[in-house]
């Protein structure tokens, strides 16, 4: 008997949508901006959703670490999202794939989204300093999405007893908040390569595709104004809710190192915060719960 699941993950739809670009940005930029909001949440730098939208939209004479970071969510993100709707069906003119309603469970293919990505955006990088400094990290980054491919298999016959007759296998991209999680390693042993004499005459290819180039070191964000429209520490949340007013170690450390390091003070403020509670499974077994009111107290800068 050939099992049904293999195409449970796969559109059926005559009407497959074009391609769009504009879409795929949309569905991108807030997969890219989350990813990096979460990564960062703890730093002082916490990826604001003002200066995430201005580094992708106004480019600096000098690509920063941050920027360099932010560049390489965003083109990871896009081509990802063009890969996955790509291997589901749900976008035509992807090749093969997208084309044939009868291909079970396609595999993705970061590299053929690449190219469809290229096809209807032309990228193309200065031959000048920053413009070597951006073909290296959009490298890195397509090298990454080629490596995070992890094999996922389902039956495709069962047997006797119910016992898998037959596997079908493929090849798909591990979960964005992995990769992301990787790029932020990336960015974590990122080289700085200011524009001088000498590193004009670097051999690109000697720099490994597992870290981030920038051209100039981050601000100091613990002052205003670092970059426009920062406020610096000051309202920073620094240690999540507990109930019984203690800080673990790790808690004191972030909050050194975003409040103290800065110059700021560690101010503790009461919150009430609406949470599930007495949670249970009912006799349709649907999850009902209770909402309850926690207590808990909060530490920002000032």
């Amino acid at each position: 008997m050939a099992a049904q699941s293999i195409y449970a993950n796969k559109v059926y739809s005559p009407l497959r949508a074009p391609f769009s670009l504009d879409n795929v940005m949309r569905s991108s930029m807030e997969m890219a901006m989350e990813n990096c909001q979460r990564s960062f949440k703890w730093e002082r730098w916490n990826c604001p959703t003002s200066d995430f939208i201005l580094r992708r939209s106004a480019k600096s004479a000098e690509l920063d670490r941050e920027g360099a970071y932010v560049e390489a969510i965003a083109t990871a993100a896009i081509i990802y999202t063009i890969a996955k709707n790509c291997s589901s069906g749900i976008t035509a003119g992807c090749g093969s794939c997208s084309d044939n309603p009868y291909t079970p469970l396609c595999s993705d293919n970061p590299r053929e989204a690449e190219e469809l990505l290229r096809k209807y955006r032309n990228i193309k990088f200065p031959h000048d300093f920053r413009g070597k400094i951006e073909a290296h990290n959009y490298k890195a980054i397509t090298n990454l999405l080629g490596k995070s491919l992890i094999k996922q298999c389902v039956c495709a016959i069962i047997g006797p007893g119910g016992i898998c007759a037959k596997e079908f296998c493929r090849q798909v991209l591990k979960p964005f908040e992995e990769i992301a999680d990787d790029i932020r390693q990336m960015y974590d042993k990122g080289i700085l390569l200011e524009n001088t004499i000498i590193n004009s005459r670097i051999l690109w290819d000697n720099i490994p595709l597992d870290v981030l180039v920038f051209m100039r070191d981050s601000p100091n964000y613990c002052e205003l104004d670092a970059v426009p429209h920062w406020n610096g520490m000051v309202g920073r949340q620094c240690a999540a809710g507990t109930s019984n007013g203690d800080l673990s170690d790790e808690d004191q450390e972030r909050c050194n190192h975003l409040c103290g390091e800065c110059g700021y003070t560690l101010e503790e403020k009461n919150v009430l915060t609406e949470t599930r509670c007495n949670c249970k499974f009912t006799w349709d077994f649907r999850l009902q719960c209770d909402s309850c009111l926690i207590a808990e107290k909060h530490y920002y800068c000032y």
